[in-house]
């Protein structure tokens, strides 16, 4: 208990004298201090003068030049001068630009571009009014070179006009060079014609603007003659035909033609047509040279035909004072059938070995006595009838008064070749 009071008094005793230390310490002093000689304040006078400004002196222009690195420039390059001011500390350095042939080179949304092919004049006008001038070329370049013709085909004499097609056709360099590898073969001349000179082969070069084309001249045997050539003579409305062309001589290599076609059929290609209505038809072919060859045919309606062959079977009943066939359905359809059947063998037997009068049972035609005329190699109604009307044996079946029907049948053979075919009945 001792120890702890003694403690104790010892730190109050340590409180005290640190109160007394800080109770005791420096003080400061806040009197005024004595004003100073060279104290502004203090010193009376004059207030001091504001800033004078002073506007420097201005510098002129003396030269201003324009440069573009090259006089000439494609259409469509923009152009981007280099403008030289001097003195460099001249104070106003801005400037105009102007093109004395704004269709050549003009100011387009803030870039001078050249338009179009031409000549004009950059100006460039200082602030002060010096000017400086460079002159422009606008060039169109080629940019493509083709010809009508890779490759020709002349017999000697003959002539061909090359037509260079340059791309743009406004380029400013249209100078044409024709040149041929071999003019003892054929010659070219400053517009594009080439003459055939004799047989044999060359090549004519043609340059534009750096551009470059060839074209082959071969020069052959002339063809001096064309035949037209059909399978057959004689078509049937709706039929479609072919035809070959034949030249003269066969060793002449240009054998390209152009066909026409007058008449009742139609071309579809270039050697095939189609028979449209019956009439005659005329092809005409015509070799580049100029030679001419044709074919001529006949389009028929088989239906008109066998209408025609009855009305003159019936004329010539009637100068024998006897009555007029009539038609009868199954008896047309028993002298088609024959008349197909006599493009296989033609006779009064049937293919099969039968007799003619067969074909009226098969078309279910009811009859006690018939007849059979049939004929070929006729080509209208009226020289069959004729033709039969001169035979005794079928001149006996027309005028025959036991028979009241007639069937009439036309066929075609594959070579154009027409079978006609007459049944008589009761």
């Amino acid at each position: 208990m001792k120890c702890h009071v003694c403690k104790l008094n010892i730190i109050m005793l340590l409180l005290i004298l640190l109160l007394s230390i800080i109770a005791c310490g420096p003080q400061v002093d806040t009197a005024p201090l004595p004003p100073q000689e060279d104290d502004p304040v203090s010193t009376p006078g004059p207030a001091p003068s504001p800033p004078v400004y002073t506007e420097p002196e201005r510098v002129e222009v003396e030269s201003i030049s324009i440069w573009l690195g090259r006089g000439e420039v494609a259409r469509g390059t923009i152009l981007n001068p280099t403008i030289l001011v001097q003195p460099y500390n001249a104070t106003d350095k801005s400037y105009t630009l102007s093109s004395s042939n704004e269709r050549v080179v003009r100011n387009a949304r803030g870039n001078w571009t050249a338009v179009r092919a031409g000549t004009t004049d950059l100006t460039v006008t200082s602030s002060n009014g010096l000017k400086s001038t460079v002159t422009v070329t606008v060039v169109v370049p080629v940019e493509s070179l083709s010809l009508n013709a890779p490759e020709i085909i002349l017999s000697p004499g003959d002539s061909y006009i090359l037509t260079p097609v340059i791309v743009p056709n406004d380029a400013t360099d249209q100078q044409i060079y024709y040149k041929s590898d071999n003019e003892s073969v054929a010659v070219v001349s400053n517009d594009g014609t080439v003459t055939a000179i004799t047989i044999g082969k060359a090549t004519i070069t043609v340059t534009v603007d750096g551009f470059t084309e060839t074209c082959d001249v071969i020069v052959t045997t002339p063809v001096t003659a064309i035949k037209v050539v059909s399978d057959k003579r004689t078509y049937i409305i709706g039929e479609q035909g072919s035809f070959t062309v034949q030249f003269t001589p066969p060793e002449a290599l240009d054998k390209s033609f152009i066909a026409e076609i007058n008449g009742s059929a139609t071309l579809t290609g270039e050697n095939t047509f189609t028979c449209d209505f019956a009439g005659q038809v005329t092809i005409t072919v015509t070799a580049t040279n100029g030679t001419k060859g044709d074919l001529t045919f006949a389009v028929i309606d088989l239906a008109a035909f066998a209408d025609e062959v009855f009305r003159l079977t019936n004329v010539e009943r009637e100068r024998q004072e006897l009555p007029p066939f009539s038609k009868m359905q199954t008896l047309t359809n028993a002298a088609e059938l024959r008349a197909r059947e006599t493009i296989e063998r033609f006779s009064h037997t049937r293919p099969d070995g039968t007799e003619c009068f067969t074909a009226l049972d098969e078309c279910n035609v009811t009859y006690r006595t018939a007849g059979e005329n049939i004929a070929a190699g006729q080509t209208t109604p009226a020289e069959v009838v004729r033709g039969w009307m001169d035979s005794p044996g079928h001149r006996a079946n027309i005028v025959n008064s036991n028979f009241g029907h007639l069937g009439i049948g036309i066929a075609m053979d594959g070579n154009g070749r027409l079978y006609w075919a007459q049944f008589f009945t009761d």
